[in-house]
């Protein structure tokens, strides 16, 4: 029998970007949250810009443009070491608190997982060694093989090229809608973690084939599609 692969997205899904905020404090106090929501938030605009326009770096430069861009916009004055340690802390992040336990679960239940991201290979290494969560993982598919960010349809096949798995059993598992939406128009099967409830499905054609709140609820309701 062919393994069902689970392709997880890891900023988000797996690891808490919203943690950053705890790091800022010490400097930004009061306004910490605000320039961590909008450092992710800027993250993800200039990247899904530069991959309409052809303009790909890697998702590092565009998190390092989009500190620059979050700190301008609240008009702060942080010198180049600050700047440089945040940028470090990116690779400590923590996982969210169910991940670990319910990726073994998965694992142990017989499928195939994979963290698949817009950051590179070894950005990926970094951060889920730290997080403690490597050993889950049969690969670590970086969309920098080929110069793409997701949402583009042109990832997610890259994904099933490289894993060797038939496009219609391999499952996006993510907690960002644009990511759900992006795999689903690709044809791939679909989880939403649905972990922010502000986020919408904008397209209802798009829309996941099952949907949680927290990763751990994941294993029973793939059982229950069997």
């Amino acid at each position: 029998m062919t393994q069902t692969l689970l392709a997880f997205d890891v900023y988000g899904t797996l690891i808490n970007p919203n943690a950053m905020a705890e790091v800022l404090r010490p400097t930004l106090q009061d306004q910490a949250e605000s320039v961590a929501a909008q450092w992710r938030a800027s993250q993800l605009q200039l990247s899904f810009r530069r991959g309409l326009m052809g303009r790909y770096v890697e998702f590092s430069v565009c998190t390092r443009d989009a500190l620059d861009v979050a700190i301008a916009a609240h008009e702060l004055e942080v010198d180049q070491a600050t700047r440089d340690d945040w940028m470090a802390a990116y690779s400590r992040l923590p996982a969210f608190e169910e991940v670990d336990g319910a990726l073994a679960s998965l694992v142990a239940a017989g499928y195939r997982c994979v963290a698949f991201s817009n950051g590179t290979e070894k950005a990926m290494q970094q951060v889920l060694e730290h997080a403690g969560l490597a050993h889950h993982f049969d690969a670590l598919v970086s969309v920098d093989d080929i110069k793409r960010f997701k949402p583009d349809p042109v990832v997610y096949h890259h994904l099933s090229r490289r894993m060797k798995v038939a496009h219609d059993n391999a499952w996006l598992v993510s907690s960002n809608n644009w990511d759900i939406q992006g795999a689903r128009h690709a044809g791939m099967k679909a989880a939403w973690i649905h972990r922010d409830r502000t986020a919408l499905i904008e397209d209802p054609s798009l829309a996941p084939n099952l949907e949680v709140d927290k990763l751990d609820e994941l294993a029973d309701k793939l059982a229950g599609m069997r």
